[in-house]
């Protein structure tokens, strides 16, 4: 009888991956060879080929895996790792593993749903801090100066949220708590459909009569061909005006040239950026000195319980990747999502 052939896993990601942190994973799959070999990739600034930088165990381990829990691959990982079969992606959006030379059938699966929390709570807090005015409270205290200045009534405002996935749910439901009508978009809308979520549903061919009623507008979006510079000159002269405009999608949905000209006409009230098109933004970037825009260098999830969280789901796909079963949120590589 013939053993079946032991599973490699590469754990490239968290990056304090260590035998303290696998022995959970260990103990659950004996079966399994599990190697925490940290990964930066073009997140360190510096794409490497396949064999750049990498030591012969290294190399040995991409070689022989068939799995891996990663941030980034190495480019040309169809070469350096023939039998890899699935990639469980540390965040939401895959993009940046465009190009990177995976093999048709390796199967990407990402972790939608796993920050959603924490980053729905960012983006509210952002434009619950702009409507309340509380840079400008904060800045007359640095002065010492006593002046009310009072905020807008958020209850009754319209919010709408361009992408209703796992981080779009969550932004509306946090909305609806403080009492807004909330419309809600998504690409594979039909007529007749709902969300439990939102007020309103509507399909990506609606967008700017939606942006035309909004107070404020959330883009949880992914980065794909099909939403490159989906917010240009047109669709934020559609937002209504004053509006708050905040992405925590990608930049690359942005005409970022587009959106310093709507905030300096006053058009686009304030813009929260947690995402910007070229990450870190250059420190010459004009958007940087756009008026009332606010930037965060991508930091809108939480580290607290990301690993836990982040490792259940790899965990539980993993059961099912060594079962032969169907892998949860396995995204299409084609459509970028």
């Amino acid at each position: 009888m013939t053993a079946t052939p032991r599973l490699t896993v590469v754990v490239a990601y968290p990056w304090n991956a260590d035998d303290e942190l696998l022995a959970p994973l260990r103990g659950r799959f004996p079966e399994v060879e599990l190697v925490a070999q940290p990964y930066l990739g073009q997140f360190g600034h510096h794409v490497p080929g396949a064999s750049d930088g990498m030591s012969d165990d290294e190399l040995a381990v991409w070689a022989r895996a068939d799995a891996a829990l990663a941030l980034d691959v190495p480019l040309g990982v169809g070469e350096l790792a023939p039998d890899l079969r699935w990639i469980q992606a540390i965040g939401a959006g895959i993009d940046h593993l465009d190009g990177r030379g995976l093999a048709d059938d390796c199967v990407v699966t990402n972790a939608a749903g796993v920050a959603a929390g924490p980053i729905a709570e960012f983006a509210f807090g952002r434009l619950l801090a702009v409507w309340k005015r509380f840079p400008e409270i904060d800045e007359q205290q640095l002065a010492h100066e006593w002046k009310p200045k009072f905020g807008a009534l958020v209850e009754g405002l319209t919010l709408g949220v361009i992408g209703l996935g796992a981080i779009g749910t969550a932004v509306a439901v946090r909305a609806r708590a403080f009492g807004m009508h909330i419309i809600g978009t998504r690409r594979r809308y039909q007529p007749g459909h709902e969300h439990e979520a939102v007020d309103e549903l509507r399909g990506a061919a609606d967008l700017h009569d939606v942006l035309s009623r909004c107070d404020a507008v959330v883009v949880s979006a992914p980065g794909t061909a099909e939403t490159e510079n989906l917010f240009d000159a047109a669709a934020f002269a559609a937002m209504k005006p004053g509006a708050l405009f905040c992405n925590v999608g990608r930049g690359s949905l942005v005409d970022e040239s587009a959106l310093i000209a709507a905030l300096e006409s006053g058009h686009v009230g304030a813009a929260i950026l947690d995402v910007t098109r070229q990450e870190p933004l250059p420190p010459d970037d004009p958007l940087w000195a756009a008026p009332n825009v606010y930037i965060s260098p991508h930091c809108s999830a939480a580290q607290e319980r990301y690993t836990d969280k982040l490792l259940d789901l790899f965990a539980d796909n993993l059961d099912r990747f060594a079962r032969g079963e169907d892998l949860r949120n396995v995204v299409d590589r084609a459509a970028g999502y």
